[in-house]
């Protein structure tokens, strides 16, 4: 049986490293899927935390033709910023595209592969943008709870970590069109995501915060974190459960995710910096960062 009570501070930690996990690998799946579940109200389009030095997208170019929306504008302006080489070689690529859904998928992709380059900027995002990100998480996680089933159950997702990165965004993409969101609106409403993500890395880059290393007041306020989810049910029968793994599949993860997502969102602000970057620093974020960095699109 799970004993909550030994180990604390080793439990705050993987409580931490959890949640720092599921918003980071969220947004790295918003990013590439388009999953359309923001409707655009992302950080960067409130205009509240604009990229500084926004770059012009030339009025010849192949890619202000296919992808003629703020949102999108806001998307590639980013992206020229960030991945100069990235933005060329997608911008060759759209002229050579046929179809909406080959453009769709070669910006996600151009997305996805400039965020993975520049991840470790990520891990000094300010505090505002790291609160942007948990509030994105969770307008998320709420509307896919108030439009999809399906998408809520563990099981949905149990054969994903086999598939490769490809085959998780098809299979993705018929999930969202069976709960409602065919490619196209997903797209329209996802991309905002997407740019919010380029331009926080932007910021990041060119102006780091340093947020140190965890106190103890961090710790001590994950372990009572960690104390209130053992009260909950769902969490207690993972905890306790003989088979994990099926213990999982039963699991409503958009209830546990919101459950996460907002009591984390309540921590101080230096607390909640500290404990996002040093979860860049854990041994098992880089290895899985470096393998998905050598996936093969």
């Amino acid at each position: 049986m799970y004993d909550a009570r030994s180990s604390t501070g080793d439990n705050a930690n993987i409580v931490f490293g959890v949640v720092t996990l599921v918003v980071v690998g969220l947004a790295f799946a918003l990013a590439w899927f388009g999953s359309g579940l923001l409707g655009g109200n992302g950080s960067g389009g409130s205009g509240k935390l604009a990229a500084a030095n926004p770059v012009e997208i030339a009025s010849d170019s192949p890619l202000l033709q296919a992808f003629p929306s703020a949102d999108e504008q806001r998307l590639l302006s980013a992206l020229a910023s960030l991945d100069k080489n990235r933005y060329a070689e997608l911008e060759a690529d759209i002229a050579k595209a046929r179809g909406r859904d080959k453009q769709i998928e070669l910006l996600g992709e151009a997305t996805g592969r400039a965020l993975l380059d520049n991840a470790d900027h990520l891990a000094h995002v300010s505090a505002a943008d790291l609160n942007g990100m948990l509030d994105a998480a969770t307008s998320a996680l709420t509307k896919v709870k108030a439009n999809s089933r399906e998408l809520c159950l563990g099981s949905t997702y149990s054969d994903f970590e086999h598939l490769s990165p490809r085959q998780a965004q098809r299979e993705a993409e018929r999930l969202m069109q069976r709960a409602g969101f065919d490619k196209e609106s997903a797209h329209a409403m996802g991309v905002a995501m997407q740019a919010d993500l380029l331009e926080m890395t932007l910021r990041a880059r060119a102006n780091p915060q340093r947020h140190g290393k965890l106190t103890s007041q961090d710790e001590a306020a994950f372990e009572s974190l960690l104390m209130s989810f053992m009260t909950d049910p769902a969490f207690m029968r993972i905890a306790m459960a003989d088979n994990q793994q099926q213990a999982m599949a039963n699991l409503n993860v958009c209830d546990m995710g919101l459950k996460v997502l907002r009591e984390v969102r309540r921590l101080p602000d230096g607390t909640k910096a500290r404990a996002w970057a040093s979860v860049f620093d854990m041994p098992e974020f880089r290895r899985g960062l470096r393998q998905a960095k050598n996936f093969s699109f």
